[in-house]
């Protein structure tokens, strides 16, 4: 009997982004996708966040390689930073586009990836990993069917099924023939386990789209996820039929093309855009913008051009502003604060809706996740790459469908999930006992910020940004042997001229504690005040919490 077969998540579980999976047998461990989760503070102050990699520090003679399922950032994202912390020895997989975008990000590095474009069955001393096409949002998406001796697992990537000819259709055939085999265990994407019926069709999005921008009586601009390349292909195609140029503006669109070539991945006609702003002359009606910003990003280019703070185009009155993507939740605010800016310039603007159908998720709906399980028949399955709720739900689908309860497993980052494999015995899945550390490290500058101080850090900023700060400066008086009335200065926080007569109350009863308290330490005495200036504020102005900083001079 054998139970060194594991299977666990440094990220992706509880949450959407930072994707990172590990399937460790012996001394062999391959890592499943490197991604990266990224902020939505506001503050600028982090990139993002990134798996810690603790766990494949130590275990780095064990690595065998990195597979990528695909070339979004949450599964990208963290392997520059990975390569940086373990080294560039171990093979990395992927579509020769996935490669493409990951080696556009390693810069003067670049050279030192050991890449490996998928075209075979790859073999380690443990495992036999194959792959099959799935269709995404991005070109270059797999799926990975993980093999021991005894074991199949099968992880799905992002898919979806769309049966339309835009883009990879996902190998149904491939996918029925390991099920045939038998699956032990389905690891599958969980992004619309909420969402009932099917994905929409890309066709059905570039139907209306193209009515919408033929008829726009000025110019059309759109923004979509850079990396929806097969979206951008089909504008392209829609303004060659109509007469139209396009203007592509933001630097991540600009990389994506920039991997488009390099792997040719389509053949582009370069006399359909236009590059410089000598090319305004353009009638309105014969230019599509296309530019990133479809969350409402303050730094990308939909926001400058809504804040007239983008250095060579405006938004004028009679542009069609079309917004072909879906709205994270937490960018939801940002967004609306953009479109009613865009609408006070005079843009009209489409976004997508139930009535509106301009945008089709990357991720398979419920009736398709339904398929996926049919398709494989997993005896266990784990449900990855979501929130709890997308998972539980995910899970419940996958009861529907015939897999016990007792067989599904879903996991948070960090747990272990082990195998019994026995010789002509089905192979048993369960829980361990054992916790790997998964606790994110931030991203600053392009560097790994370790520990948890980075997240206080930010708290800081978010709490600053709320209530304003607070500063109490005491001395002592030598001569008199006592602690003289604090000053106190606030930022951003109250108006000082207007409300002399309550700081100078407040000034008054922090001088009588501090002379109470002078014979503490200083490290005490600060603390004293700085509860005491809660209080005091909190007594005049109610769940008002600001920043407060004490001085003390002795």
């Amino acid at each position: 009997m054998n139970k060194n077969l594991k299977i666990l998540a440094l990220g992706g579980l509880h949450e959407v982004g930072k994707n990172c999976y590990i399937i460790e047998k012996n001394e062999d461990l391959i890592i499943i996708d490197c991604g990266i989760k990224f902020l939505n503070n506001g503050y600028n102050l982090a990139n993002g966040i990134i798996p810690n990699f603790a766990y494949l520090k130590e275990n780095k003679k064990k690595i065998k390689g990195l597979f990528i399922t695909h070339g979004h950032e949450d599964h990208i994202g963290g392997i520059p930073y990975l390569l940086e912390e373990i080294g560039y020895e171990f093979p990395v997989h992927g579509s020769a586009f996935a490669l493409a975008l990951l080696k556009g990000k390693l810069g003067n590095k670049e050279n030192l990836l050991n890449g490996s474009i998928f075209s075979e069955v790859i073999r380690t001393a443990e495992f036999r990993v194959d792959f099959f096409r799935v269709t995404h949002s991005i070109p270059g998406s797999f799926g990975l069917i993980v093999e021991t001796s005894h074991s199949r697992i099968v992880l799905t990537g992002d898919f979806k099924f769309d049966w339309t000819e835009i883009g990879e259709k996902t190998d149904l055939v491939k996918l029925a023939e390991v099920g045939k085999k038998g699956v032990d265990l389905l690891l599958s994407d969980s992004t619309n386990a909420e969402v009932p019926g099917t994905t929409p069709t890309e066709r059905k999005i570039i139907s209306r789209l193209e009515i919408i921008i033929s008829q726009a009586p000025g110019r059309a601009v759109i923004t979509s996820f850079a990396s929806n390349v097969y979206r951008l292909k089909k504008v392209i195609e829609i303004a060659k039929k109509y007469g139209k140029k396009i203007l592509l503006l933001g630097s991540s669109l600009a990389k994506m093309m920039k991997a488009i070539q390099k792997v040719s991945l389509w053949k582009i006609d370069n006399s359909i855009f236009i590059k410089s702003v000598l090319d305004k002359k353009i009638p309105p009606q014969k230019l599509i913008i296309f530019c990133t910003g479809s969350q409402g990003e303050a730094k990308a280019v939909l926001s400058r051009l809504a804040n007239q703070i983008h250095p060579d185009w405006k938004i004028m009155r009679g542009d069609t502003v079309i917004l072909t993507s879906s709205p994270i939740m937490d960018n939801r605010y940002n967004l609306e604060a953009i479109n009613n800016k865009l609408t006070e310039l005079g843009a009209t603007i489409y976004e997508n809706s139930k009535e509106e159908l301009i945008h089709a998720s990357g991720h398979a709906c419920q009736e398709d996740l339904k398929l996926m399980l049919t398709l494989t028949k997993p005896r266990y399955f784990m449900p990855f790459h979501g929130d709890f709720r997308m998972l539980k739900v995910h899970g419940s689908l996958a009861q529907e469908i015939g897999v016990p309860v007792d067989n599904i497993f879903v996991c948070q980052n960090g747990e272990v999930i082990q195998a019994r494999e026995e010789e002509n015995k089905p192979t048993q899945f369960f829980f361990t006992n054992q916790k790997i550390d998964t606790t994110p490290h931030y991203v600053f500058n392009q560097k790994i910020i370790q520990g948890d101080w980075w997240k206080d850090y930010l708290d800081l900023r978010q709490q600053m940004s709320h209530f304003g700060a607070v500063v109490v400066i005491a001395f002592y008086n030598q001569v008199q042997q006592k602690i003289e009335l604090p000053y106190l200065f606030t930022y951003g926080f109250l108006n000082m001229e207007k409300n002399k007569l309550l700081i100078h109350n407040w000034k008054k009863s922090l001088h009588k504690l501090v002379n109470d308290k002078k014979k503490s330490p200083i490290s005490e005495l600060k603390k004293h005040i700085k509860e005491k200036m809660q209080d005091l504020i909190s007594q005049d102005l109610p769940k008002v919490k600001p920043l407060i900083i004490s001085l003390v001079d002795k």
